[in-house]
């Protein structure tokens, strides 16, 4: 009996203990997320119709028979022999040899189309890692702030029953009083307000993971992140600027979306050439044998086969043809001006997202001061009302920049790891060691 308590203790303290972390809710996602398995399914659908393109550049081959029953017997031209059932079968393969050039820019088109295809899987993929790690980051800067918010209001409580002591002595005023309790009063919507505001983002990330209950996640440690804040920190324009030039060779090279503009061009490139081969002719090989049987013969009779060369050349409609070319070149510099357009708004998201970067590892370091300053500040200033020295406005006005000082290290050090995500999937990159290995670099030259 004593050993089956202890197994049931140690069963619920790893179950307590196992907490959800990123690696894990990323996982999840990846196999859950309804958007990014419709991506899944189209991209496999591209490759099958892919292979189904390659197919037709082969030849084809068809075999036909039949068999005919006559309902009086027939004799044979120049014979004795009389017949009411006749067999016949026939092969015929076709090869395309030129069809102005569609069956290999149908290829391409097919294959085009599975490479965008691809970079659609990739782009969902990436954008489910993101979003799933922004609501990861957003529960646990909310978890962070209704901790923040509850001691606050433990500590306003306290402030509140020095107050009333004081009140009640005649050493505070009235109004000085009033203060404090409102101020606790405060501290209480803001607790629920933090509180619904923490609910909220957990049942986001519940509802995108397609969970039921997520009980705990496992917070991240800063500690992890204080060599690349440290570099960060410390960095001018000019690292800056370096910093945007090598994220931006890597996101030119493995962003989705430019990679999808890029492959609009080639397609619609292709659909010119095609659109042009309208004009031309098409040149067919084909080969047919056929087999022959009356039912009074015991083995079929082997035909000569026929290898011809089937020839179209367009005539009429020129005009439509014609049209459908200036349609294809008018969808060709669309794709043009698309991709020019792509470039300049992934260059300037990569500009912006690593300036946020850089500002929110800044930011993680000057809320840490501030709050090491406002955290004595307002430790001398608790000990000064207790005395009588200060007022309770006073008081507060400490007290508030305290809590804001919190509230700016507990939302900073989340706000990077955002900012970091939305770079990677900019970059075009799941591994974060792409961005980390760059990071490294800094300050090295």
């Amino acid at each position: 009996m004593k050993n089956f308590l202890i197994s049931i203790l140690m069963i619920s303290s790893f179950f307590s203990l196992n907490a959800l972390n990123l690696e894990e809710a990323k996982q999840i996602a990846l196999k859950n997320n309804p958007d990014l398995l419709a991506a899944e399914e189209s991209n496999k659908a591209s490759k099958n119709n892919l292979w189904k393109t390659y197919l037709s550049i082969a030849p084809s081959a068809s075999v036909s028979g039949g068999f005919t029953r006559y309902d009086e017997e027939k004799i044979l031209q120049n014979s004795n022999d009389a017949y009411d059932g006749l067999y016949n079968y026939q092969l015929v393969i076709n090869q395309p040899i030129f069809n102005g050039g569609k069956v290999w820019l149908g290829a391409g088109l097919a294959k085009d189309a599975d490479n965008i295809s691809n970079e659609s899987f990739k782009s969902a993929r990436l954008n489910t890692i993101s979003n799933l790690e922004k609501k990861y980051f957003s529960v646990l800067k909310n978890q962070a702030l209704l901790d923040i918010a509850n001691k606050n209001l433990q500590t306003s409580k306290t402030n509140t029953d020095i107050a009333k002591v004081k009140f009640e002595s005649g050493s505070l005023s009235k109004a000085g009083y009033l203060q404090m309790q409102s101020e606790q009063a405060n501290k209480e919507v803001s607790l629920i307000q933090v509180e619904t505001l923490y609910q909220t983002s957990l049942l986001d990330l519940e509802n995108f993971l397609s969970l039921e209950k997520i009980d705990e996640l496992q917070e991240i440690s800063a500690d992890d992140y204080q060599a690349e804040l440290q570099k960060l920190k410390e960095t001018d324009m000019e690292e800056i600027n370096g910093l945007v030039d090598e994220i931006m060779q890597i996101g030119k090279k493995e962003n989705p979306t430019l990679r999808i503009s890029e492959l609009s061009v080639k397609t619609n490139n292709k659909s010119l050439l095609m659109a042009g081969g309208n004009f031309l002719p098409t040149l067919n090989l084909q080969y047919s044998k056929s087999w022959l049987k009356y039912d009074f013969e015991d083995t079929f009779n082997d035909n000569v086969g026929q290898l011809g060369i089937n020839v179209s050349v367009p005539i009429f409609p020129l005009v439509d043809n014609g049209l459908e070319v200036a349609v294809a070149r008018n969808k060709l510099k669309q794709a043009k001006y698309s991709l020019e357009s792509t470039e300049n708004n992934i260059a300037l998201s990569i500009k912006s997202s690593v300036l946020n970067m850089v500002s929110a590892a800044k930011t993680v370091y000057s809320s840490k001061l501030a709050l090491e300053y406002s955290a004595e500040t307002y430790e001398q200033m608790k000990e000064y009302f207790a005395n009588g020295k200060i007022t309770a406005n006073e008081l507060l006005s400490a007290e508030i920049m305290y809590t804001s000082a919190q509230n700016q290290v507990a939302t900073g050090f989340y706000d990077y790891l955002s900012a970091k995500s939305s770079l990677l999937a900019l970059m075009g990159t799941e591994d974060e060691n792409v961005l980390n290995n760059i990071l490294a670099q800094i300050g090295m030259e």
